[in-house]
């Protein structure tokens, strides 16, 4: 499992984005899943992940290539069942925030942790 935000391990920020306007392409961007928002990200060459609802958001995302899937714990077991099986390129996240929420996610098979504080802006 992948850490993001771990004291103890170095990792690259990801930087919270509301609008399109946010999304810059030397970094790596986080937002709710948005069509617009997107294809922007996808225009700019810019690094994105994608926070999704349902299978139908997080197989679009997949498909445009976003870095991470992030997702609620509700909904990461059925998510990561997915990716496997349609063996995804992007990686199943949730976020959370402590380490006593990794057992968790190791059980559900997710391939991402993200630590609160590895994300800037946004509230988690």
């Amino acid at each position: 499992m992948q850490l993001i935000g771990h004291a103890l391990i170095s990792y690259e920020p990801i930087f919270w984005a509301q609008n399109k306007s946010e999304i810059l392409n030397e970094r790596q961007n986080l937002f709710v899943y948005n069509a617009a928002m997107v294809k922007y990200a996808k225009e700019i060459n810019a690094e994105f992940s994608v926070v999704c609802d349902n299978i139908a958001e997080a197989v679009i995302a997949n498909a445009a290539e976003a870095k991470f899937i992030v997702c609620h714990t509700d909904v990461a077991k059925k998510f990561a069942d997915l990716a496997q099986f349609y063996l995804f390129d992007s990686k199943i996240a949730c976020i959370i925030k402590d380490e006593s929420d990794l057992e968790v996610l190791a059980n559900l098979g997710v391939d991402a942790a993200i630590f609160r504080q590895g994300v800037i802006g946004g509230n988690f």
